[in-house]
Formats: C-alpha cells, sequence, structure tokens
C-alpha cells in the first residue's frame, strides 16, 4: 500500500502542476494572444523543470550526503519545478524558448 501512495504521489508531483497551470491560463485569460504568451512561457518553465531533472540524473550521488529516495525524488520534482516557473518568468534568465515560440505560433492567431 505504501509503495502505492508513493508512485501515485510521484506521478502526481509530475504531472498535476503542469496540466493545473495550463488549465489555469485557459480559464483566466479571454484574449488569444494573452493566453498564447503564458502557455510558450509555461511551455519553457516545463522544458526548463525537465532539463534540471534529467540533468540531476547524471550527477554521481556515490557517498552523498542525501540517501536517495522516493521522497526526496518528489522534492526534488517541486523544486525543478519551481526554478523552471523562475526562469521562465524572468525575462533576464530566460533561456528565450517563450519569445520564439510565441512569435512563431502568434502569426497562426486570426487578427481580432
Amino acid at each position: 500500500m505504501n509503495d502505492f501512495i508513493t508512485n501515485v504521489g510521484h506521478t502526481y508531483f509530475q504531472n498535476s502542476s503542469d496540466l493545473s497551470a495550463l488549465q489555469n491560463i485557459k480559464s483566466s485569460s479571454k484574449n488569444e494572444k494573452e493566453q498564447l504568451k503564458k502557455v510558450a512561457s509555461e511551455f519553457e518553465s516545463i522544458f526548463i523543470s525537465k532539463m534540471l531533472t534529467e540533468m540531476d540524473k547524471t550527477v554521481d550521488k556515490t557517498g552523498s550526503l542525501f540517501q536517495e529516495s522516493k521522497y526526496l525524488d518528489n522534492f526534488k520534482s517541486l523544486i525543478y519545478n519551481e526554478i523552471g516557473r523562475e526562469i521562465a518568468s524572468n525575462p533576464n534568465t530566460s533561456i528565450g524558448v517563450a519569445k520564439q515560440l510565441y512569435s512563431q505560433i502568434e502569426k497562426t492567431l486570426p487578427n481580432k
């Protein structure tokens, strides 16, 4: 039972925050360009958090201060999501994916 709860929790932390953020954008904005800008920024934050997660897998953890556990992985997931949002939302630290994505897709929106 404990493994089941841990697995469900891990899945929840990986996907729920991403999905709920996109649902909030859809319900909060009526203007398509504003929605697109927010979605592009959210895409960049998800991309960055996934990149950080993959980078963490390459770190040698032998002799580490903290033992690896599913609980630590869940905590790291939350931290990486927040770091991704912070990096993507700041124009000084953004990697530019959101801006490029917005400029490409904005051309396909109907003019209003």
